[in-house]
Formats: C-alpha cells, structure tokens, sequence
C-alpha cells in the first residue's frame, strides 16, 4: 500500500474517485468497535449483524469523541472567562500561570491535563459550542436575542390587535346573516 494510503488520503482516481483509505489506527478502533457489537445479542444475527447497527456503531465511536470536546471547550471557556486566565493564539494553548493553574483545578477536576497542552480545535469549536456564535458588528447576545424576540411579540399582538378592530366592523356587516347557518323561514306563511 502506497504511504498516502496509509495515511488516511483521498484516491483521486478510477471509479468512485471519493474512496478514503483508512489508516492502521482507525481500522483498530472500528474493529475493537465491532468486536463490542458482536458481542452484544441484540445485534448480532447469524450472517453478520441485524439491520440499524450502523446508527450503533456510529453512536459507540462519535458520541464519546464528540463529548470529550465538549467537555474540554466548556472547561477551556470557563477558564478563559475568568482573569488570570489568557489563550496562546500560536501555539493554541492556555496561558496563565502554573500556580494559578494548580489552585483551579482543585475545585474543577475537568481542566486537569490541559495546562501546557495545544487545543488545535478551541475556535473552531467555539463557533460550535458557544452561546453566541456570530461574531462581529452583526453579533447579538444571548439576552439582545431574547429582547428582540419580545419586541417582534409586541409588533404582532398590536398588528393582531387592529386586525380585531378592522375585523370587528366587518362583522358588524355580517352579523345580520343568521348564525345558525340555516336559512331563515319564509314569515309570509303562516
């Protein structure tokens, strides 16, 4: 096998021109993966596995990842929003001093392992995990949303409040009409 395909790059050629080559270190971790599945009876069947255990094996991969990096940005947050605390654009990573470090994480047991370690991901989960995602003039927080919410509220229960009015005159004009939707007798007869 070619050291690009060893490393987990794109085939550029012949059909289907999208293939992946996995490397030898996500091919271990699926196996181990679908080892773990196989063991398992509700999906297992004779000729292989029973259907739907694809949304499984993804669940069993993804999910302990994708918690990881949550948990690591909420604590990386949390940190830089306190002073003391500063973020490395270059080497991105914490900046704040070892004691400083020290004295936080023992009142929060997350943050250990993460003094004097590169996040290579803290933007771009960021713009994933955070409150406020936009950035810029543009931006909005939290509570300038909420606000905006309330104002649009009010436009609409006022656009609905001369809606009633307008509405109320017409149903002046037909409320002449019978309300039982039958059609009145004919009074001649008698």
């Amino acid at each position: 096998m070619e050291a690009s395909q060893a490393k987990g790059k794109t085939s550029n050629q012949g059909r289907g021109k999208n293939k992946r080559y996995w490397t030898y270190e996500e091919d271990a971790v699926l196996i181990i993966y679908l080892h773990e599945l196989s063991c398992d009876p509700k999906w297992k069947c004779e000729n292989g596995f029973k259907n739907g255990y694809m949304n499984r094996l993804e669940e069993m991969i993804l999910q302990p990842r994708i918690k990881h990096w949550s948990e690591k940005y909420s604590t990386l947050a949390e940190m830089l929003s306190i002073s003391g605390f500063g973020w490395d654009v270059e080497k991105k990573m914490l900046q704040v001093d070892k004691a400083v470090f020290d004295e936080w994480v023992k009142t929060h047991k997350k943050a250990k392992g993460l003094f004097g370690v590169p996040f290579i991901h803290y933007e771009t989960l960021a713009e994933i995990y955070a409150k406020d995602k936009a950035t810029g003039d543009a931006s909005e927080s939290f509570v300038d949303a909420i606000e905006d919410m309330d104002q649009e509220i009010d436009k609409q229960s006022l656009n609905i409040e001369s809606d009633d009015d307008l509405n109320s005159t017409h149903s002046d004009t037909y409320s002449s009409i019978s309300q039982s939707g039958k059609r009145p007798m004919n009074q001649d007869k008698g």
